[in-house]
Parts: structure tokens; C-alpha cells; sequence
């Protein structure tokens, strides 16, 4: 059994079984009481099922028989379905250990991101849907609109709507519409309390802790005296944020694969220990999960094992088998085995199949009594008979432990041995895999930078090997389905222990290849990935917020309707411009709340249509090569999310004046992080002898100079560079010229 979550909804999270199979999703509102929708338990004359089942798939516990407690079956009208509503009653003493209530916001209001998990039926396991949403409607239920891949289909129904930012639940699915499920219908807080008397008491009381189990660290109104150990392991409840920054990667990741299928999108996750790399990677996984397979690969679990590429083909191997149904498994592994013996290992399969055949042959004549010992030469046909046979089976055993049995480190290692080009054969297979994955795969490795530098450099070696060879094999497919994609790999680890790894692994051509303002290790984590992306930093009402949960303190909110009216401003915002306006004119605490709403308003695609002319006027600042204009436009839609998330608002042209130096030169841009103050001796041209020797030429050339003042009225000042690298909410400038 896996460890359970911390907290979050997965441990309220409910599965509802009908006399049909599984009909659809509930929560755990109280000790024993489970809140679904009506229709899932409905009988043709009205009335509900006498016994209904319910399990929790996060907890892995067997289906528990629950009882009808309360049912308010829909309206047999043509309208939304507002009064549609079972409460089923659990045994408490069969009730799992680890299942805990959630609580209800008391309202539900429009821009939030939010998330809801439910079976469909093409997926009896279950599959995030993400969405937000976007208002009330006359008969009181909620309209959410999808914005993933995966919309609310049948097996939604009763799905909790969880909101992250309000760590709440909003309300339950009760619909969507016929057009891919798109729009889903909640109904909320307010209309579940009208329908089930209970209902205020119940959310009153989970809320209040008498009945509720409390998790480690989960604070009560009124604080406590004395504090809780916390768990340092990756959260499941997102306090920081980070759900909004998985969104932004997987909206990346999927635009990547859209308009280059042919090509791999590698993208890095910089941030040092602590800063929740692991973390956003978990939630990343769930935001793709409706329409991916995504394969986690943990290198500190695997940094003993040579060589590297072994592992990351393990690990890519078994995500893509577990995707596929049961049943299906067996016969996909043994079409796999198939192929690789097609592929390199036709020869010694025939020379096989010829000996096991004619020792079959030669068994069944003997038996037969048409070979005989009396016969001629019977001494030598036995022998004949008998070494074709132990042949057989010797070649089909060097055969099954080659392909069948390839399932250990020291096999991969002989295969590397054995084979004059083991590494297009391994490229090759990886195609094989994604050419029948039936979905887009996404690696996601973390805990590289607790590994050595030589595993490091040898790891990412591999996978640039991989991922430059698997497009090249796909294209030479003659079977590729038409929506089959190369595979991206998502790598969260510290930017300065890969730069330095690098740096060890090729000093000897450290002098010959180095540019200034870029080293070596910049250089190849350039080549390494189309896009970097820094952890956002915690600003200072973020900081209260979070320290105030791990305290159990209660932390002052900003008043409701404060942050509704910018929510209002925000859906109105027809570019960004008009969202950093209305974020600087906020409170820093509304900002904090009202952060994942801006993102989700600045990727908009018609936002971003008229954001992006005002980058152009940086073109002529750039390198002339397609690669370093995407890197531009790809770099600056990510540091305006994360700087947003920070609750920090920076000037559109300051912020991509100092994509355009990062990118160009990011030693230099990592010394003005630590040394903001730098930049005024730069501009100056004074004395650059404080600056680290490496970077002394760079301060003096034109091009340096051209970039800093190649836009009029753009200046990057000490505060400036601290706001556009993160300083958070606490240097935010209350600006937007």
C-alpha cells in the first residue's frame, strides 16, 4: 500500500459504485458521510439503491457498503439540475485510517483555478481534469470551463471541484455539456445548503476539528500553543502556488509538441534544495495526466546503476505498459519483443526456429518407429538428433535472456558490449515505444543535482543522444500514427551543480570554446534545453501566509470583495499591460490571492497576441537565428508568469530587457542578481575591477552597451534587476512606464 498523501483533497476523495460498475465520484464531508450526486444511485421508479459502495482510490481500500442518508433525486425537467443530491453513510469503523473530511468555501467566485477528479469510462482508474471558473448562473449552479486536454465527460458526476488557492472544496460536479465536456456545472456551498439541512452543521463541524483527524502542521482558527514537527517531503496541498507555474510548463510543453511534433522540448527547472522543485514536478504530473504518459525518473534511486541509459528506458518502458488496460498488456510486451528481434536479432531468431524445428522433426520420426535403432546408421542420427536439439534450446535460451529477460543493469551492459552501435538500437526502441504509446510522453527527472558530476554529465548525455535520434527514427516510420509525438523530458535541478558538472567534465576546452559572459557550463546548458525556468521566490505576504500555516497561526485575509473587484478587473484586462495595472494598483495580500487568475489572464491566447508586439522592438538586439528568438519569447512568457506568481509587478519592457541580457549573457546576469548594484558601474564604464575577471572585457564591449541602452526610456536599475530576478512582492514596483 502507498503512503498517502499529507493533506489535500486525494484523502476525501470517494469512488460511488452502482449496480452497473462504477458510476461516478463523491467526497467525504464528515466522519462517515460521503456527498455525491443523486443520479449516480437513481432507480427507474425514483427511489435510490438500498446499498450502494463506495471506495477511495488514494487510499487503496476495498469497495465499503454505505447506506442512503439523505437523497434529493433532479427535477424531470430539461433545465440544470440544481437539487441533485445523496448523502451515503459510511461504517465508522470500517472507514480508513488515513481518509480525512474536507471543508467548503462559502463561495465560489469567478477566475479560480481549479481541479476535479473523476472515471471516465475509457479510464476506471481516474484522471485529473483542470478548469476554472467562470460565474454564477440564474438557477444558483457555477459554470466552469476546462483548460486542459480532458474535459468533463460521464464518471465526473459528484466530483469535488477543489480550488488550491482557497485549499477548499467549491462544490460538486453535477453536469456538462455535449460538446467534449468543455463547460462542466457545479453545484455550490450555498445551493448544496439549501438542499440538504445537515449540510451547514456538517461543513461547520469538519471545519471545526470535532470530528475531523488533523494532519501534521494543519493549524486550527485560533493557532496553538505549541507547534507540530512538519514533513519535509513533496506537498500535495499547494500553498505557494505552484499549481498556477504547472499550468504555464504543461501549456508550454503542449504548445512545443503542437508545433513541432518531429522535434523533443527539454525543459530545466532551476532552483536550488528546498525551493520545491519536487513538488511542482508532482503537480506538473497531474496537470498532464489526462493526456499523457508521464514517466518520473528519480536519479538519486538509480545513480548506482550504469549505464544510465538502461534505467531511463526501464522507467519509460514500464510508464508506457501501465498506460495501456490490463488485458492488453501481455499481448503489447509481447509485441515489443517481437520487434526488438525483428530489429536486431532476425538471424539468430531463424537459425533457432530451424534447429527447434527439425528437432521437432526428427523427435516425431523416431517416436513414429520411422527411425529406428536397427536402422542405418542409427548411432549417428541419435547423436544428430539429440546435439540439434540441445542446440535448439540453447540458441531459443541466449534468445529469451537477450529480449524476453532484458530486465537487468548487467545485460544492458553486455548489450552495449555486443552490439557496434548499441545507442541507435536503444533510440530506435524508444521510437518503437513512442510510435505505440497511444499518447505524448513526458520524462520528468528529478534529484539530479544530488547525483555526481560524472553521473550527471553521462545521464544528460544519454538523453541528448535519445532525443537527438528518436525524431529521426520517427520520421523514417512508415507506421507512425498521425498524433504521435517525440518525448519531452522536464529536469528540476539546481543550475549552478549542472553548470559546474560541465565545467569539470570539459575544462580541458574551457579557454577554446567559452565566450564571454557565457562559460562553458552556460554553453551546454544552452544546447541542453529549449527553455529554463526559475523557482519562484516567496514574497513577503506569501511569506506570512506560508509561515503562518506551518505555525497553525491564522494569518489576516484581505476582505472578500476586495479581491472579487480585481478578479472583476483582471477577466476585463484586453492585454498585459491592463494586468500589471490593475495588479500595481492592488493590495500585496490581493495580489497573493489573485496571482494564479493574472497568469491564467496573461496566457490567453488573444492576450498574448497583443502582448507580444510590444517585444518586438527587441528583435534587432537579438542574435540572428531562429533558436535564440524563440528562446526570447519562450524565456519572457515564463519569467512574467513566475514573477506574477511572486506578486511582483515589473514593467513589460524591463522585464524583457533583462530576458534579452540573460539569454545573451547569463554569467553576467547571475552576477547582477547577487550584485545589482553593479549595473550603475557598468553603465557608467567607471572601473570594472570589482567585477569577477571573467566578465571584466564583456563590461567594456559595445554589444553589452548597445543592448543596455538599445531602447529609449528602458533602463535597468539596482531595483529594477531586483525585481525582474525575484525579489517578490517586498521591491515590487508600483509601476507599469
Amino acid at each position: 500500500m502507498s503512503t498517502p498523501p499529507a493533506s489535500g483533497i486525494e484523502q476525501a476523495l470517494a469512488r460511488v459504485f452502482n449496480d452497473d460498475g462504477i458510476a461516478g465520484t463523491g467526497v467525504l464531508v464528515a466522519a462517515d458521510l460521503v456527498l455525491t450526486c443523486a443520479h449516480l444511485i437513481l432507480q427507474v421508479d425514483d427511489t435510490p439503491l438500498k446499498t450502494v459502495f463506495v471506495d477511495f482510490p488514494f487510499l487503496r481500500t476495498k469497495p465499503l457498503p454505505a447506506t442512503v442518508h439523505f437523497f434529493a433525486p433532479p427535477a424531470h425537467d430539461e433545465g440544470l439540475p440544481t437539487e441533485d443530491l445523496a448523502v451515503l453513510r459510511l461504517e465508522a469503523a470500517a472507514l480508513p485510517q488515513d481518509a480525512r473530511p474536507v471543508g467548503f468555501a462559502p463561495a465560489a467566485p469567478p477566475g479560480l483555478q481549479v481541479s476535479a477528479y473523476g472515471f471516465p469510462h475509457d479510464n476506471p482508474d481516474g484522471r485529473w481534469a483542470s478548469a476554472r471558473t467562470v460565474g454564477s448562473l440564474p438557477n444558483g449552479a457555477v459554470q466552469l470551463e476546462a483548460t486542459g486536454s480532458a474535459g468533463f465527460t460521464a464518471g465526473y458526476s459528484g466530483a469535488p471541484v477543489w480550488s488550491p488557492e482557497l485549499g477548499a472544496v467549491l462544490g460538486i460536479l453535477v453536469a456538462a455539456d455535449r460538446q467534449g465536456g468543455r463547460a462542466g456545472y457545479m453545484i455550490p456551498a450555498s445551493a448544496l445548503a439549501e438542499t440538504w439541512p445537515e449540510f451547514d452543521a456538517v461543513v461547520r463541524q469538519t471545519s471545526g476539528g470535532a470530528t475531523r483527524r488533523r494532519s501534521p502542521g494543519e493549524f486550527a482558527p485560533g493557532g496553538r500553543e505549541r507547534t507540530q514537527w512538519v514533513s519535509d517531503a513533496p506537498a500535495d496541498h499547494d500553498v505557494l502556488k505552484r499549481t498556477a507555474l504547472a499550468n504555464v510548463l504543461a501549456r508550454q510543453l503542449r504548445h512545443a509538441r503542437t508545433e513541432t511534433p518531429d522535434a523533443s522540448f527539454l525543459v530545466h527547472v532551476d532552483g536550488s534544495w528546498g525551493t520545491g522543485k519536487s513538488t511542482l514536478l508532482k503537480l506538473l504530473a497531474r496537470e498532464l495526466h489526462g493526456d499523457s504518459i508521464v514517466a518520473v525518473f528519480d536519479t538519486w534511486r538509480h545513480v548506482r546503476i550504469e549505464p544510465p541509459w538502461w534505467a531511463l528506458l526501464v522507467t519509460i518502458r514500464k510508464a508506457v505498459v501501465q498506460h495501456k488496460p490490463r488485458w492488453r498488456r501481455p499481448l503489447f510486451l509481447l509485441r515489443e519483443l517481437l520487434a526488438r528481434v525483428r530489429r536486431d536479432g532476425a538471424p539468430q531468431m531463424l537459425s533457432g526456429l530451424l534447429l527447434v524445428g527439425a528437432a521437432i522433426v526428427a523427435a516425431f520420426l523416431f517416436r513414429a518407429g520411422l527411425i529406428t535403432p536397427g536402422g542405418i546408421e542409427p548411432a549417428f542420427k541419435t547423436v544428430t538428433t539429440v546435439v540439434g536439439a540441445a542446440g535448439a534450446l540453447w540458441t531459443a535460451g541466449i534468445l529469451v535472456s537477450r529480449y524476453a529477460m532484458w530486465g537487468s543493469a548487467r545485460r544492458a551492459r553486455t548489450f552495449e558490449q555486443s552490439h557496434t552501435d548499441p545507442m541507435n538500437d536503444v533510440a530506435e526502441h524508444i521510437a518503437w515505444l513512442v510510435r505505440h504509446a497511444g499518447r505524448p510522453i513526458v520524462v520528468l527527472v528529478e534529484d539530479l543535482d544530488r547525483c555526481n558530476a560524472d553521473y550527471v554529465v553521462n545521464f544528460l548525455d544519454s538523453v541528448q543522444t535519445l532525443v537527438r535520434d528518436v525524431p529521426e527514427h520517427l520520421r523514417r516510420s512508415v507506421r507512425r500514427p498521425p498524433d504521435c509525438h517525440a518525448p519531452s523530458f522536464v529536469v528540476a535541478m539546481d543550475g549552478a551543480w549542472l553548470r559546474c558538472a560541465y565545467e569539470n567534465a570539459y575544462e580541458t576546452f574551457k579557454s577554446a570554446v567559452a565566450e564571454p559572459g557565457r562559460p562553458i557550463g552556460y554553453l551546454f546548458l544552452d544546447k541542453l534545453f529549449q527553455l529554463s525556468v526559475p523557482m519562484p521566490r516567496i514574497g513577503g505576504a506569501g511569506r506570512d501566509l506560508y509561515f503562518g500555516r506551518l505555525l497553525g497561526v491564522s494569518v489576516e485575509q484581505p476582505p472578500s470583495p476586495a479581491a472579487d473587484r480585481v478578479r472583476a478587473a483582471l477577466t476585463a484586462s484586453g492585454d498585459e499591460i491592463e494586468v500589471l495595472e490593475t495588479l500595481a494598483k492592488a493590495d500585496p495580500q490581493v495580489r497573493e490571492i489573485v496571482a494564479a487568475q493574472a497568469v491564467e489572464r496573461i496566457l490567453d491566447a488573444g492576450v498574448q497576441d497583443v502582448s507580444r508586439h510590444a517585444l518586438a522592438k527587441f528583435s534587432r538586439l537579438l542574435h540572428s537565428n531562429p533558436r535564440a528568438m524563440k528562446r526570447f519569447v519562450n524565456t519572457y512568457t515564463v519569467l512574467r508568469a513566475v514573477r506574477v506568481l511572486e506578486g511582483s509587478v515589473v514593467p513589460t519592457d524591463a522585464l524583457a530587457l533583462w530576458t534579452l541580457l540573460r539569454i545573451r549573457w547569463p554569467e553576467l546576469a547571475d552576477h547582477l542578481e547577487s550584485h545589482p548594484e553593479a549595473v550603475d558601474q557598468i553603465m557608467e564604464g567607471s572601473d570594472a575591477q570589482d567585477l569577477p575577471e571573467s566578465l571584466r572585457d564583456l563590461a567594456a564591449s559595445e554589444d553589452l552597451h548597445e543592448v543596455l541602452c538599445g531602447v529609449p526610456g528602458v533602463t535597468l536599475t539596482p531595483d529594477m534587476i531586483r525585481a525582474c530576478s525575484g525579489a517578490g512582492d517586498d521591491l515590487a514596483p508600483h509601476h507599469t512606464a
